[in-house]
């Protein structure tokens, strides 16, 4: 298989992973179009007196809070449907468990987590601070999201219309006015209370929206910090056999897996994971014991075509670790990836993994035949 071919593979997927979320977003994007142009015309409308000064400026504000709340849905949506319906063409393991994250210094792991928006399932076994991204955590909370608004906005449905068909019935069957002036404010006052009724239902109905969207991201944003705290004494190792076996079948799971492994059997994970991996991405900034032993595992089982190795920008290789990756590889390690010191500069890392990723799956694939 060569470069090409998974390239363009992966970009077809995303293709069509994209039209499909494009058509989920599309209701709440749209919906967000038309309150913008509601807005537009508001601020345009200088015959209607009520829009002037304060009563004006309450209405801006109401579009302005519902049309983003409508673009965050349509956003979330897009999102969590393309990384759904992206298939995972190549298995990823990022071998880092004796590294740590802390502070303001830039995480691989978001990088490499989110790589699944591109073809690649990643693996990782860890035994401190390693999280989720954001992103990850987001999108896998969207079902919960839906579940919780779909019967929100079913029942405020209901509601809308039972309070139309109330108020219309009273309206049908009030007595007759005796002359045409009580006639006419009947009229307008039936109006009203029509536009009225419609005003606090559609609020409701925005209101129930923005909590169901506070409650996922704040679950979202916890469930990292209260996910870890609560794993210190966590062990995967038996569940990591249906896992490779899941993987081996092609099923491979979307986005990051981070399993947390005891030192008791942390060499047989270690193995065994790299024997269901096309890829092994390994931290050469700072080689170890640990590590040395890790790159000899991946050698083995991905072969050194199989290896991308990524580093901290300024660091550079000591000769005892030069050392270790020439027996191992029998050669130099070649050309590395270096990430950032800080978060903030993480695009270009990005871009580099994903091809390095690609051309190693191809050697492999390649050696392979």
């Amino acid at each position: 298989m060569s470069h090409d071919s998974v390239s363009r593979r992966i970009a077809a997927d995303r293709g069509g992973a994209g039209f499909l979320a494009t058509i989920a977003a599309l209701p709440a994007f749209a919906a967000c179009v038309g309150l913008i142009y509601v807005g537009y015309r508001v601020l345009t409308d200088s015959h209607d007196p009520d829009m002037r000064g304060a009563s004006g400026v309450i209405w801006i504000a109401a579009i302005s809070v519902f049309a983003l709340l409508l673009f965050v849905v349509s956003r979330w949506t897009y999102d969590s449907v393309h990384a759904a319906m992206t298939p995972q063409r190549v298995q990823a393991m990022w071998l880092r468990r004796f590294q740590t994250e802390k502070d303001a210094a830039f995480r691989p792991s978001r990088i490499i987590d989110r790589l699944s928006r591109y073809g690649v399932s990643s693996l990782t076994l860890q035994d401190r601070d390693v999280q989720l991204s954001f992103e990850q955590r987001r999108n896998r909370l969207a079902p919960i999201f839906w579940l919780l608004f779909i019967p929100v906005a079913a029942a405020t449905a209901y509601l809308m219309w039972n309070g139309w068909q109330g108020a219309s019935h009273d309206i049908i069957n009030r007595p007759l006015p005796n002359d045409l002036r009580a006639g006419i404010g009947q009229v307008i006052g039936n109006f009203i209370a029509l536009i009225v009724i419609a005003a606090l239902l559609l609020v409701g109905f925005f209101a129930a929206l923005l909590l169901t969207i506070v409650a996922v991201m704040l679950i979202a944003a916890l469930s990292g910090p209260i996910g870890r705290m609560f794993a210190g004494k966590r062990d995967d190792y038996t569940h990591l056999p249906q896992l490779l076996e899941r993987i081996r079948r092609g099923k491979r799971p979307r986005g990051a897996q981070v399993l947390r492994i005891s030192d008791a059997h942390w060499q047989e994970a270690v193995a065994s994971s790299l024997g269901a991996a096309d890829v092994a991405i390994i931290d050469l900034s700072n080689v170890s014991e640990n590590i040395a032993w890790e790159i000899g595992e991946a050698v083995k089982a991905c072969s050194a075509s199989g290896l991308v190795f990524i580093a901290r920008e300024g660091s550079s290789l000591s000769d005892a670790a030069r050392t270790v990756l020439r027996t191992a590889l029998g050669r130099e390690p070649g050309a590395m990836i270096f990430y950032p010191d800080r978060r903030e500069n993480g695009a270009r890392f990005a871009r580099e993994l994903r091809a390095r990723i690609y051309d190693a799956a191809d050697l492999r694939q390649a050696v392979r035949a």
